[in-house]
């Protein structure tokens, strides 16, 4: 079996092959694929019957086309499921979708013997799996990727290099001079503590000085 033979068969117009499949003869398919898309067309007949036994399946395959080998009657059957399923190379999708159709199935089974309970359980069974796969294209999502490289400095990303007690420092300044300011005394008398507590770039605004008290 030719690799790039489901690729070609879905190059060709729909209308192109049910017209073979309908008359057996086509101006535009090659020999070699009308015998190939009919192989196709059984096994989609056969799934019907044997959709879960793959042996089951291949093995009537062969018995309608007796000139093919169990290797190659296994491709017929990998490529109509995903021919008929529509997927890369009979995929967690496909399969989802091949046994959607089986819990189908088996609703309308348990519906026609009255067991209401157990159709619903299948049927529930067959949206989950159409479902999912659709779920899961709707919310695809990569957590960013971040590359460390313990030579890569701040200063080679643009950023200013600080030593951790400066940053402490700068920040317990700002609480004394928060505190310092607060106080209810003259601005010279702000001023001093800010020295003392050695606060640099300590700007005071100056403004009138409180009132004595009489």
């Amino acid at each position: 079996m030719k690799e790039d033979r489901l690729a070609l068969l879905e190059s060709y117009k729909a209308d192109d092959i049910q017209y073979f499949l309908a008359q057996r003869r086509s101006d535009i398919i090659p020999v070699d694929m009308q015998d190939y898309i009919l192989q196709l067309d059984s096994m989609s007949r056969l799934f019907h019957y044997h959709k879960h036994n793959y042996s089951r399946a291949v093995e009537c395959l062969r018995k309608e086309w007796p000139q093919l080998t169990i290797a190659q009657a296994r491709c017929i059957y990998r490529d109509a499921l995903e021919y008929f399923y529509q997927d890369d190379g009979i995929s967690a999708r496909a399969w989802d979708l091949k046994y959607a159709d089986a819990y189908d199935d088996l609703a309308r089974l348990a519906i026609k013997s009255d067991k209401l309970a157990t159709a619903k359980a299948a049927l529930d069974k067959a949206h989950e799996l159409r479902t999912r796969q659709r779920e899961q294209e709707a919310h695809q999502w990569q957590p960013p990727i971040y590359l460390v490289n313990i030579n890569v400095r701040p200063e080679d990303l643009g950023y200013q290099s600080q030593k951790l007690m400066d940053i402490a420092k700068r920040a317990e300044d700002a609480q004394y001079k928060e505190l310092i300011l607060g106080l209810e005394t003259t601005e010279a008398e702000k001023k001093r503590l800010l020295a003392d507590a050695n606060i640099p770039d300590a700007d005071i605004i100056y403004g009138e000085e409180p009132a004595d008290e009489q």
